[in-house]
């Protein structure tokens, strides 16, 4: 397997077709624990984050050329969703174990992850640094809610928190290569904004 087949099978991870699945499962097994809050909490800084990605490329695909300092047309958001859901994951199981190694593991499968797939984009020609650095700041929303958040009353059940673990990771195996065509769109849908705005010409 050749570098660049490598780096495509990592930045795969980012892809939408990936991280949506992973976010509905975790809120699902969340919920079905019996941490129904944390469940709620975790779809609130997904969607904060994932919005926050969708509401820059729109500034910044029509308007990104104003500021060419900057170097950023549209932040990356592979990098985004990577930081927001796997950052996420396990700010959420650093909150809800108390077992130091679990804990370790988590973050250094979540930094790894998130690493990977910023260094991936990069090195594809996909997003300059400064781009994948806004879209890595903007997916540190949702890590940073959930830190916020108060650790439950009560354990999760043995079961559901397994599934917890277990199933979301699984799923991001099955849909690994499945892609959204959701950047074209953005990329339309700015430019008919900020057309309609009569701004950024």
């Amino acid at each position: 397997m050749q570098l660049h087949d490598i780096l495509y099978f990592i930045t795969a991870f980012g892809d939408q077709a990936v991280i949506l699945p992973f976010a509905i499962t975790v809120a699902i097994t969340l919920a079905a624990a019996g941490a129904r809050r944390e469940a709620l909490i975790w779809c609130v800084a997904l969607v904060m984050a994932l919005a926050g990605s969708l509401i820059a490329k729109i500034v910044f695909i029509p308007c990104g050329h104003l500021l060419p300092g900057l170097d950023i047309r549209s932040p990356s958001g592979h990098t985004t969703a990577a930081v927001a859901a796997y950052g996420g994951f396990a700010t959420l199981w650093v909150k809800l174990t108390r077992d130091s190694w679990t804990k370790l593991a988590f973050i250094g499968g979540a930094l790894a992850a998130c690493l990977g797939i910023a260094v991936s984009r990069v090195a594809l020609g996909m997003h300059s640094t400064p781009e994948v650095l806004f879209g890595a700041a903007i997916g540190l929303v949702a890590p940073f809610i959930l830190y916020r958040v108060e650790p439950p009353a009560s354990e999760p059940r043995r079961q559901p928190t397994l599934l917890l673990l277990l199933l979301p990771l699984s799923l991001t195996l099955l849909f690994h290569g499945a892609t959204l065509p959701v950047e074209h769109r953005i990329d339309q849908l700015a430019k008919v904004i900020m057309a309609w705005l009569d701004i950024c010409g």
